[in-house]
């Protein structure tokens, strides 16, 4: 195996080292829907601003069909997505945020996870 290609990814080493990437962005992301408290969730809190990010980064990865790269199951997506919106739904009025931030944050934040489960399915495919 080792190197089949003259690419920066065509090689066992990169595929592993992709891996422990993905693995970690997923970590990342899944960690605050590990329990029932919604808190970290919010949209005023950390991982309410850095799960998009992480699972935009993650989607990018694995959308660019690279050896190595993991990704989540469409239930996972799915799951995530559904309960990240929602909290949204319930919390961000309370930030008083400009009605035109709140329709186009709440569409960047569909499009993510729509994006995201897309490339669930195709890997599933």
């Amino acid at each position: 195996m080792g190197t089949w290609g003259p690419g920066n990814f065509d090689d066992d080493t990169v595929a592993d080292g992709l891996s422990e990437i993905t693995d970690e962005l997923i970590a990342k992301i899944a960690e605050p829907f590990a329990d029932d408290d919604d808190t970290e969730l919010q949209p005023d809190e950390w991982a309410g601003s850095m799960v998009p990010a992480w699972l935009e980064i993650l989607t990018d990865i694995a959308a660019a069909g690279r050896v190595g790269a993991t990704f989540p199951d469409s239930g996972t997506i799915s799951a995530w997505g559904e309960r990240f919106l929602q909290v949204w739904d319930e919390y961000i009025d309370e930030l008083d945020p400009d009605p035109e931030y709140r329709v186009e944050r709440r569409s960047v934040l569909v499009s993510t996870f729509d994006r995201a489960l897309a490339v669930a399915r195709e890997r599933e495919a």
